[in-house]
C-alpha cells in the first residue's frame, strides 16, 4: 500500500489500499526493494540552501511573522488501511535486543513558562506536564504554509528533532523537501516561547521519500544553532528506544489542530499502545487529529522531568486509531547517520 497525501486538499481522510509487490524478503533482513536506504536533504529557507545559522535565522524569523503561523494550516494526515498489502515484504523488520539508544535529558538552565498539556488518557484524567523537548513544527510546500509536531532528541551534536516523514517531504519521489522549516519547542498559546530554530538537514529513509510507504513515515532533522546555543541545551532532549515491545503504556503529545483543539498549545493522549500491521503500532480511540503528525509516542514518561523515550511517532489516523512506524534496528541505522551531524 502507498500512502496518499493530499496537500492540494484538507478534506477528510479516505480509505486507500494499493497493492504493492517487492521482491520476497526474509525476516530479518532489510527491505528487499531499498526502501531502508538513507535519504537526506539540504534544508533551504525561501528556496535557498540554509547553510549558516545566522542566515537561516535572519530570514527564517523574517519569514515566519506571528501572524503567517497563526495562518499556518495543520498538515493533512497520510490516508491509511490497518494491513495494507506488501507491509510484510517490504519492512520484514530487524527487531534487535531492545534498548535505549539515548538518554532524556533536561536543559542545562531552567526554562520559563513550562505549562500543563492539555488532553484525555484512556486510563482517566490526569494532569500531564507539557514538555520542552516538544515542539510545533512550520514549514512551506507548494507555496502553501503547513505546520506539524515534532520532538527534540538528545544526540551527541544537541540538535536533533524527531518527526514523521510526510512533515519534511511529500514522499513522491521527487527531490524537493519542504521549505522554510522551523521548530518552535513549547509552542504556547500561540506563542514560540523559546523563539525559532531552523533545519539545516533532513535525514529520512527512501521508503517514505521515494514510495510514501506509511510503515516508514519518519525523519530526523538538524537543526542550526539558535544565538550560539544549540537546541537541546536549551530545552532538554527526549531519550531514543529501539526493539522495545509493540504493547506498552505511551504518552502522545503533539499540536492538533481539529475540533476540540486548536493547535496552540500542546495536547496529550495516553494508554497501552498494540500491534499494527507488520511494522507499526497504534493507540486506539485516540483523540488527536491533524497537526499532531510527527508528535512521539513517549514511552517511560517521567511527568516531572517532563521527557520520555521516543518509540515512534504520529503518522496518521484511521478508525479512530492514531498509528506510528515501529522503532526498530532499521530506524537505529538512520538515527545512527543523522545523530552526528553538526
Amino acid at each position: 500500500m502507498r500512502r496518499k497525501l493530499g496537500f492540494a486538499s484538507v478534506g477528510i481522510m479516505l480509505l486507500a489500499s494499493v497493492t504493492v509487490a517487492p521482491a520476497p524478503a526474509q525476516a530479518g533482513t532489510a527491505a528487499a526493494n531499498g526502501s531502508a536506504t538513507v535519504a537526506e536533504g539540504r534544508a533551504t529557507i525561501n528556496g535557498r540552501p540554509s547553510t549558516d545559522a545566522a542566515t537561516a535565522a535572519l530570514v527564517g524569523n523574517a519569514y515566519w511573522t506571528p501572524e503567517r503561523m497563526r495562518a499556518a494550516r495543520p498538515a493533512p494526515l497520510p490516508d491509511g488501511v490497518d494491513a495494507p498489502d506488501g507491509e510484510a515484504a517490504d519492512r520484514p523488520g530487524r527487531v534487535g535486543a531492545p534498548r535505549d539508544v539515548a538518554e532524556p535529558a533536561g536543559p542545562r538552565s531552567p526554562v520559563a513558562g513550562l505549562g500543563v498539556a492539555a488532553g484525555g488518557s484512556s486510563q482517566g484524567t490526569q494532569a500531564v506536564n507539557a514538555s520542552p523537548g516538544v515542539g510545533r513544527v512550520f514549514f512551506t510546500h507548494n507555496n502553501e504554509d503547513f505546520f506539524c509536531s515534532g520532538g527534540t532528541i538528545n544526540n551527541p551534536q544537541a540538535n536533533l528533532v524527531s518527526t514523521a516523514g510526510h512533515c519534511v517531504h511529500p514522499g513522491d519521489g521527487g527531490s524537493v523537501w519542504f521549505d522554510n522549516w522551523a521548530y518552535a519547542p513549547e509552542f504556547t498559546n500561540g506563542v514560540a516561547l523559546h523563539g525559532l530554530w531552523f533545519a539545516k538537514e533532513f535525514t529520512s529513509v527512501e521508503g517514505w521519500v521515494d514510495w510514501g510507504f506509511l510503515w516508514w513515515d519518519f525523519a530526523f532533522v538538524t537543526m542550526h544553532p539558535r544565538g550560539g546555543n544549540r537546541l537541546v541545551h536549551v530545552t532538554g532532549g527526549q531519550g531514543l528506544s529501539v526493539n522495545k515491545s509493540k504493547s506498552l503504556l505511551a504518552m502522545l503529545l503533539g499540536y492538533p489542530a481539529e475540533p476540540p483543539f486548536d493547535g496552540q498549545s500542546q495536547f496529550f493522549a495516553q494508554g497501552n499502545i498494540k500491534a499494527a500491521g507488520s511494522q507499526r503500532v497504534k493507540l486506539k480511540d485516540c483523540p488527536l487529529n491533524r497537526g499532531a503528525s510527527g508528535g512521539p509516542f513517549l514511552r517511560a514518561w517521567d511527568n516531572d522531568l517532563r521527557f520520555g523515550f521516543v518509540n515512534s511517532v504520529m503518522s496518521y489516523k484511521f478508525s479512530g486509531n492514531m498509528y506510528g512506524p515501529y522503532f526498530d534496528d532499521d530506524v537505529l541505522d538512520i538515527y545512527n547517520v543523522a545523530k552526528n551531524k553538526q
